[in-house]
Formats: structure tokens, sequence, C-alpha cells
């Protein structure tokens, strides 16, 4: 099993320290994806990245971050350096009404996903409802748009994670049930997995539940990471 999408004391928002996730990690496949976020203001966060590829060749991991960007702070990285990027949108939107904020959400989204070529997966898609009163759905009306992300994501030859998070708020991953039948249909056939893991004990937290919805969304490959990428069915 994998998890692609883990934070350690290189991200400002977590105090897990790499030996320590690989000791809770154990036979589980993973990468470490911290921050690096080219956004303005204080939501601004980055790290040393000569000191982080040291720390990870020295651990024998794979080189991985997660990207965030608002479409204005300026890009100082370069991505090509890293084995695995997750591209993300941590942007938050000042409306009252929920689905608005998921359209803005989009949007930007899409204009990110258009502006950036240089990642691998876009990250938990539908991630405002993390944060949303209720845990409020993406209402349907909003399918196109993220229908046009997705379109985008794999004219471009990348693909979506799957975000366990979402699971234990509300039960379902980021994105949706619905959202990855519809990456299904558009001809999505692999996926990544990510814990989204922050503390130490949430590492490969919800992997498993995500291979059953694999499962019966009808997605039979992962897109993992051995010495380079590859395609295998997901019960590696």
């Amino acid at each position: 099993m994998i998890d692609y999408h883990l934070h350690s004391n290189f991200s400002a928002d977590s105090t897990s320290s790499i030996d320590d996730i690989l000791s809770m990690a154990g036979n589980l496949s993973i990468i470490i994806t911290d921050h690096y976020e080219a956004v303005d203001g204080e939501e601004s966060f980055k790290f040393d990245v000569e000191v982080y590829k040291r720390e990870m060749r020295k651990r024998n991991l794979p080189i991985g971050v997660e990207f965030g960007w608002d479409g204005k702070g300026k890009i100082d990285i370069d991505l090509k350096e890293f084995d695995f990027v997750i591209l993300s949108n941590h942007k938050r939107y000042d409306e009252k009404d929920r689905q608005k904020v998921y359209e803005k959400y989009l949007l930007d989204l899409y204009t990110f996903v258009k502006k950036i070529d240089d990642f691998h997966v876009l990250g938990h898609l539908d991630f405002p409802r993390r944060f949303s009163e209720g845990f409020e759905p993406f209402s349907k009306k909003l399918y196109p748009i993220i229908e046009d992300v997705l379109r985008l994501v794999l004219e471009k030859g990348k693909t979506i994670e799957v975000n366990t998070a979402g699971i234990f708020r509300y039960g379902e991953p980021n994105p949706s049930i619905d959202i990855l039948k519809l990456f299904k249909k558009l001809g999505g056939k692999y996926v990544t997995i990510g814990s989204d893991a922050h503390k130490v004990e949430h590492v490969g937290r919800g992997i498993e539940k995500v291979y059953e919805i694999l499962e019966e969304v009808g997605i039979k490959y992962l897109m993992v990471y051995e010495n380079g990428w590859k395609i295998s069915s997901k019960n590696i």
C-alpha cells in the first residue's frame, strides 16, 4: 500500500520528524510531501530546498513536495527538482455562500493547472468542503467546471490524488466518490493515495478504505514510485 501525501516538520503546520514518520509507516510505501506555499501574505511558508533534498536522500526517500499557489505569489522554486509534486490550492475565499466559495476555488484551480506544467497529481480536489459548515458537498451545478479541471489534468498527462482526510470528517475522501466516478467516466485510469498526515499517528490512516472506494468506482490502477514512475494494479 502507498501513502504519498505526508507532512514532516519541514512544513510549518507539522511537528513530525522524518524518522518518526518512517517508523510509523512500517512496510507502507511513502513519499513525504511538505508544504511549499508560494503565495502572498501570511499563508506563505517555504523550506530550504537543498536541506530538504539532502534529508530525503539520506533516507533513500523520493523527494516530494506539496506545492501551493494562489496565482499571485512568485514561483521561486524549480519543481523539476522533485520526484513527486502535488499541485494544491489552499486559498481562502471571502464569501458567505459556500457554493460561491467552491466555484471560485474551482475556477482558480483550473487556471493553476493551465499555467503550471511541472506537477504529477492534483491534490485533494474539493478541498474547501473540509471546512464548510456541515461539510456541504459541491453542487452538481459546479460539475461542468469540475469536468473542465479533470479534462485539463488528463490532457496534460497528469492525474489526481485520492486524499483520505475527508473520510474522518464526513465519510468521503477528497475528492468525493461522485467526483471520482466522473474522473473515471472521463477516462481517468489511475490515481495516487495520500493520508495528508500532519501528525505521526495519522500516517497511513484511511488508505485501506480508499482501496475499497476505488474498487467501488472501478479505478483499478495506482501510479507508484519505484526508482521511477510506473502504473500498477492497486493490489500492490
